[in-house]
């Protein structure tokens, strides 16, 4: 059996760039990682712990179907992860132009699979926990996986199109899909959207620096690391149909993310005082969300504890102080 060719689109971002990694280091896949903008110190500066040599790097916009169809054609890509997506906040400031990349691009993509003649074997989409609404509209205890979508705002509304178009596109191909809705991301790689002040805030800490995390409501956190597996599982596993899934998470108030924080700071003797403090701001976003679903569909995928990747976290950041891409 030939080894798989995967196509990753926004293959720079934190999950993006933690799925090719994940990819290299635990199977023999062949990884292209698409941006819209390639450089090789962006390259070496977010791929220098894995081996390179199957790794490509193009630059793609999810908004050319003819240019992404080439890459899928000339690749012989079978597995496609699909990750380009503005973030909340530039989706809000930005509508149109995240229209075009959040859903046209969506469509751009499914359309590029079916015309690049060759058969694509599995097709994971990055959706969100933004299709959600707030906590408050749902009952105590866990949130089922598969409850009412509610979103709140164009993103999670574009992100839970994208899953109906994804669906459609399996009835009309048959080629399995996983839709994935991760939840507040922290840890290496995070450093863009809405809910990435407590990355910000380890970063700070790293740095010597005081910084305040400006909400302090309980989220889902994820660590990056484990979302890279999840989704390398779900590009790789067997896998038959089509299925929405929300990935493995602790739920803390940033009270508790702050205090895992000062500890782990405390562990790795950094001499400069910890200095980080919680806002009053409260999110509305999602937190609880049933994800034993998805453990049991993919048993394989790590669940780091929260203090073992907070520490973790910050010694990545410490390392790249020491190199001198965190300033």
């Amino acid at each position: 059996m030939n080894s798989p060719s995967v196509l990753i689109t926004g293959g720079y971002g934190c999950i993006g760039s933690e799925t090719a990694k994940w990819l290299i280091r635990h199977t023999a896949a062949r990884v292209i990682v698409c941006s819209r903008e390639v450089s090789e110190s962006r390259t070496q500066r977010v791929f220098h712990d894995v081996d390179l040599s199957r790794l490509k790097f193009l630059a793609a916009d999810v908004r050319q179907q003819k240019q992404l169809e080439e890459i899928l054609r000339t690749d012989v890509v079978t597995h496609v992860a699909h990750l380009a997506a503005l973030q909340t906040p530039d989706c809000n400031a930005q509508r149109d132009l995240g229209l075009q990349i959040n859903l046209a691009g969506t469509q751009n993509l499914i359309e590029a699979i079916k015309s690049c003649g060759h058969p694509v074997q599995r097709f994971v989409y990055a959706s969100s926990i933004a299709v959600y609404g707030p906590r408050a509209v749902y009952p105590p205890g866990l949130v089922p996986m598969l409850v009412e979508p509610q979103p709140v705002n164009v993103y999670g509304v574009w992100k839970l199109a994208g899953e109906h178009i994804a669906r459609i596109f399996h009835q009309d191909t048959r080629v399995p899909i996983v839709c994935l809705r991760p939840g507040v991301l922290f840890g290496p790689g995070r450093d863009a959207g809405l809910t990435s002040s407590p990355t910000t805030a380890m970063k700070h800490v790293a740095l010597g620096l005081p910084y305040e995390v400006p909400f302090r409501t309980r989220q889902d956190y994820l660590y990056a690391p484990d979302v890279g597996a999840a989704f390398g599982h779900a590009l790789i596993d067997t896998f038959d149909g089509y299925g929405i899934y929300t990935l493995p998470s602790q739920t803390v108030d940033t009270y508790q993310f702050v205090s895992e924080i000062h500890s782990a700071a405390e562990e790795l003797q950094i001499q400069s005082p910890c200095q980080i403090t919680v806002g009053d701001q409260e999110v509305p976003f999602i937190s609880e969300l049933e994800f034993a679903p998805f453990c049991q569909r993919f048993p394989g995928v790590p669940h780091t504890p929260l203090h073992q990747a907070v520490k973790a976290s910050i010694v990545t950041f410490l390392d790249q102080r020491a190199r001198g891409w965190l300033r």
